[in-house]
């Protein structure tokens, strides 16, 4: 049988995904699956841990969503880890700074939109020029999430659901509400970077790569139903001959 190496995170956590719906062997015990380093990630993100950040130096980290609402220092504290993974990767202050915030905003939508809080995670690692982070949830997913208000009530598919969550000013409160901005703030932060993203809900994914990634140039398709919600980025060095807004 061949065997998958996991390297990046985005993949791992969707295979986690999959696994709560049982599309597939919980990936810990998946014998085509070689984790190469990530068991720790992997173990948390099956398990009840609540969070760690960089163990044994790692540059990795895990954090459960509903912990940040009670334990604001301990997720500031892991924020700091993730920043100086981020930094130690040899990405600029501000970029990193940006990211952050990207993350941080993804995160609280988990709170908000997910109706499953105890399910969601944050997951990053750094190593020298790759960061990413991804933030996946059990819960209700984006169409459930949209519809819930009369206003999205026209939405009936999965991809298009994606694309209107990732929109901004878009999210279950109303366009009236002016929130759903966490997706821009993403997009913001990935300004002159190179960038992988991929988001997950229901049975389809979204994803885009590039500088400046943006909705203009995602790639919307079905796929195999996963549960909740998931976003991975990951962000490498640009090199100096890299061409702008290469895919």
């Amino acid at each position: 049988m061949p065997e998958y190496v996991a390297g990046d995170l985005g993949p791992l956590i969707e295979m986690v995904q999959l696994a709560r719906t049982g599309l597939l062997p919980p990936p810990s015990s998946a014998p085509w699956l070689r984790l190469n380093g990530t068991e720790t990630v992997l173990r948390a993100a099956g398990g009840g841990s609540e969070g760690w950040p960089s163990p044994h130096g790692s540059g990795s980290g895990f954090f459960r969503c509903d912990v940040l609402q009670t334990e604001a220092a301990r997720w500031t504290s892991f924020k700091l880890e993730a920043h100086k993974a981020a930094l130690a990767a040899g990405f600029p202050s501000q970029a990193v700074s940006r990211l952050m915030g990207a993350m941080g905003e993804i995160a609280d939508n988990v709170l908000e939109h997910s109706n499953a809080a105890a399910t969601g995670f944050v997951v990053f690692s750094g190593r020298p020029g790759s960061f990413e982070f991804a933030i996946a949830d059990d819960g209700i997913g984006a169409l459930a999430s949209l519809r819930s208000n009369p206003e999205y009530a026209h939405l009936t598919d999965e991809g298009d659901a994606l694309q209107c969550a990732l929109t901004d000013g878009e999210s279950r409160f109303g366009k009236a509400a002016q929130r759903g901005t966490g997706f821009s703030t993403l997009f913001r932060s990935l300004v002159n970077m190179n960038a992988s993203l991929r988001f997950r809900s229901g049975d389809h994914a979204l994803s885009m790569q590039g500088t400046s990634p943006t909705l203009v140039n995602a790639h919307v398709a079905r796929k195999p139903r996963a549960s909740g919600f998931m976003v991975s980025v990951h962000c490498a060095i640009r090199e100096p001959n890299d061409v702008p807004g290469a895919i």
